[in-house]
């Protein structure tokens, strides 16, 4: 069964399938705003936020603490941190360009996923 997850439970992984609107991008990102209890549960946030990233892409290339303001930054992902306040800006990968070519879909390249998914939904008991 789903259970919504809490927010010391969020992981940046969470935040990035959940979080953006596709059709949302300001300044070349997508942004997603994350208030936090208080100043000490969002440094600790910050920091699990940014060892998860450092896991997927290395060191950041852009990296500060100063003031109380935390940055961890990628070409394509930043993770910021102020007060209580997290932000979390992600490049749009910009895929729609194959995803819009009609080669892209010829032959039914999903037919056979499809196709498994309902075999295994049959053989599953409802809940």
């Amino acid at each position: 069964m789903w259970k919504a997850r809490s927010r010391e439970e969020v992981t940046l992984l969470d935040v990035l399938i959940d979080g953006f609107e596709k059709n949302e991008s300001f300044t070349g990102f997508h942004c997603r705003e994350l208030p936090m209890p208080d100043e000490d549960a969002a440094h600790r946030k910050f920091a699990a936020f940014s060892e998860e990233a450092r896991g997927w892409k290395g060191n950041p290339i852009r990296a500060q603490d100063d003031h109380g303001q935390r940055l961890a930054a990628w070409e394509d992902l930043e993770i910021r941190q102020v007060g209580r306040g997290i932000m979390v800006r992600v490049r749009p990968p910009g895929f729609s360009s194959w995803w819009h070519d009609q080669r892209t879909w010829e032959g039914d390249p999903m037919g056979p996923m499809f196709d498994w998914l309902a075999v295994e939904q049959q053989l599953i008991p409802a809940t």
